[in-house]
């Protein structure tokens, strides 16, 4: 890549993130696209992950750490990294996941190339706690396509995704405060700012684990996902077709039905459903 190159920056939220977070920093580190700076926001861990963080930012000086007093959502942790950036795009990406080395090259490549879209996501790759790859997930490649389903499923896979930083600035940045579903509200807003794209490539590694928190607390993300998808509709006049709505509600139908069984059930119908709605 050529010197002239626009500067990316990465932003990690984390909160006790010692046992990942190291490879997640070292598949930025390793990127076929060098003209970056990596900015870890620490949402007070408790663990080792600070001092994991003082060693890399004495290793790479592309790497700047954050400490911050507890934060009330996700989204207040990424604002804060987004407000000490210097790029022109912000590439998301979450402190247990991996990069595979080209995603910044491509997805920069096509954001130049493409002045109209606004963000630039890609395939994944899910892996386990031991980083052993377990399955894969597409998502939709063109605006229109993606845009269609934003009622069903999130457009991208959110810490694979990087963006203008001119169009996140132009939405007031993340909503604040929120539990969880800060992304869902984000992606409706950044929507109405230009086109949506994914990549055909796999770009992430994405990691997905299970425990008893994620069973208890599953319909009630959706709930307040669903709350979301009204407030698009009433507030941003973003409306699903007839077949998106009915769509929407076998899936809510689902949600709850399939709610009473292990979490590993669940997101194995939530793949599967995604699959036959794409």
């Amino acid at each position: 890549m050529q010197n002239n190159n626009p500067l990316v920056s990465v932003v990690i939220p984390v909160h006790n993130g010692e046992k990942y977070i190291k490879e997640a920093l070292d598949s930025c580190i390793n990127q076929t696209y060098s003209i970056l700076e990596i900015i870890v926001v620490d949402d007070e861990s408790t663990d080792s992950t600070l001092d994991i963080l003082k060693e890399y930012e004495k290793k790479d000086n592309r790497i700047k750490a954050i400490s911050v007093s507890k934060q009330n959502g996700l989204g207040n942790v990424i604002n804060i990294g987004i407000r000490q950036s210097q790029g022109e795009y912000i590439a998301r990406m979450d402190a247990d996941d991996v990069m595979y080395p080209t995603r910044l090259e491509k997805q920069i490549e096509y954001l130049e190339s493409n002045p109209n879209c606004v963000a630039v996501g890609g395939q994944i790759d899910i892996i386990d706690a031991e980083s052993n790859i377990t399955g894969h997930r597409e998502y939709a490649v063109e605006d229109k396509d993606i845009k269609k389903n934003m009622f069903l499923f999130q457009p991208f896979a959110h810490p694979a995704v990087t963006m203008r930083k001119s169009a996140v600035e132009s939405v007031g940045l993340y909503p604040e405060n929120m539990w969880k579903v800060e992304d869902v509200k984000f992606f409706f807003l950044l929507s109405q700012k230009g086109e949506y794209h994914n990549l055909p490539d796999t770009v992430l590694k994405y990691r997905m684990t299970f425990n008893t928190e994620s069973q208890s607390k599953m319909v009630d993300h959706f709930k307040k996902t669903n709350e979301v998808r009204n407030w698009a509709i009433k507030e941003l006049g973003i409306k699903p077709t007839v077949g998106q709505y009915i769509k929407w509600k076998i899936e809510t139908l689902g949600v709850y039905v399939l709610s009473v069984f292990p979490p590993k059930v669940f997101m194995g119908m939530f793949e599967l459903v995604r699959k036959l709605f794409k």
